[in-house]
């Protein structure tokens, strides 16, 4: 329970660590809305359709988050995915209407 306590704790104030930059962040959201960039069920983006530096983010994006989840990982003792299952959520959760997410069978849904 202490463990479940603190990692949320500490996954607020490591959110705002994910996409961090406004350039980026502007850059992200923008993508999101335009369909371009996707969000998955693990915490990940994905390339969805293709635009200007649309895969640049997304592997920007990805590469920065790969580092949280793991470091969260090993703070925690839980897997890395299990860490980015819950950043997904919380992904979601502070996402622009209009933003695509991808759940674990594969379908797109339009937040």
């Amino acid at each position: 329970m202490m463990r479940t306590l603190t990692f949320i704790l500490t996954f607020f104030a490591l959110t705002a660590m994910i996409g961090s930059g406004p350039v980026q962040a502007a850059s992200l959201d923008e993508l999101r809305v335009s369909g371009a960039i996707g969000e998955r069920h693990d915490g990940y983006t994905v390339l969805r359709n293709s635009a200007p530096g649309a895969m640049a983010v997304v592997a920007q994006v990805n590469a920065e988050r790969r580092k949280i989840y793991q470091t969260r990982a090993v703070q925690q003792k839980i897997s890395a995915a299990a860490v980015g299952a819950v950043y997904a959520s919380q992904i979601f959760a502070n996402a622009q209407p209009g933003t695509w997410f991808m759940s674990s069978n594969g379908a797109w849904s339009q937040k």
